[in-house]
C-alpha cells in the first residue's frame, strides 16, 4: 500500500504487503471455526474465510484508526489485490481518492458513501459499488455494529485525501479536519 501524501514506514508497508502472502497463517483458529485452507492444483493455497470479522486486520498509517484492513490475497504495494475493509461504528474516512478501481460489497453494517457530487446513500448488506480510478468518494460507518467490507482494488493501492475543492491534503489535515466533522455536511 502506498499512501503517498505521507511518509509510510518500511516497517509498516512490509507488514501490509506481507498480510495478504501470509492469509493463511494470519487466520488463526481451528479449521472448524475459521474456514480451510488447501493446495489448489495450480500450487496456490486456497483462503477459505467462513467468518470475515476474525480476519487478521492491522492499522494503516495514514488513515482513521477506526480503520482496519485486513489483506486477504495480492500484494497491496504491487498489483491487485483483495482486501477486508472494517470501519468501527461512528468511523469516518473523509474525501479521498485511489489510484485503482475499486469494487465493494458490504458484508455487515451500514456504511454512508457518497461521492462527489452526489446525494449520500447508505449502503446495506449485500450492496455493490465500483469506484472508477480518480473517483473522489468517503464513508462513514452509521450502524452500532461494525461495518465490514469486501473489497478488490485492480491496481497497486493508494489513498489520497483531498477537501471539498478536491486540492490534496496531507493525512494530518484530513484526519484533523474529519475529527470535526459532526456529520451534518451529510
Amino acid at each position: 500500500m502506498t499512501i503517498r501524501c505521507s511518509a509510510l514506514t518500511a516497517a509498516a508497508f512490509a507488514l501490509l504487503s506481507a498480510g495478504a502472502a501470509n492469509a493463511a497463517a494470519a487466520l488463526g483458529g481451528d479449521e472448524a471455526s475459521q474456514g480451510a485452507h488447501a493446495a489448489h492444483g495450480s500450487g496456490t493455497p486456497a483462503i477459505l474465510l467462513q467468518r470475515p470479522a476474525d480476519a487478521a486486520f492491522m492499522a494503516v498509517p495514514g488513515v482513521p484508526s477506526c480503520t482496519t484492513i485486513a489483506p486477504l490475497r495480492g500484494n497491496m504495494a504491487t498489483g491487485a489485490s483483495t482486501l477486508m475493509v472494517r470501519m468501527r461504528s461512528g468511523c469516518l474516512v473523509p474525501n479521498h481518492w485511489h489510484t485503482p478501481t475499486e469494487e465493494l460489497v458490504v458484508l455487515q453494517g451500514a456504511p454512508l458513501a457518497q461521492m462527489k457530487g452526489e446525494r449520500p446513500v447508505i449502503l446495506k448488506v449485500g450492496s455493490y459499488s465500483q469506484l472508477p480510478s480518480g473517483h473522489i468518494h468517503r464513508f462513514r460507518c452509521t450502524s452500532v455494529e461494525d461495518c465490514l467490507i469486501f473489497m478488490v482494488a485492480d491496481a497497486p493501492f493508494d489513498i489520497y485525501f483531498v477537501n471539498e475543492a478536491g486540492a490534496t491534503l496531507t493525512p494530518e489535515a484530513a484526519l484533523a479536519a474529519a475529527a470535526l466533522d459532526d456529520g451534518s455536511g451529510w
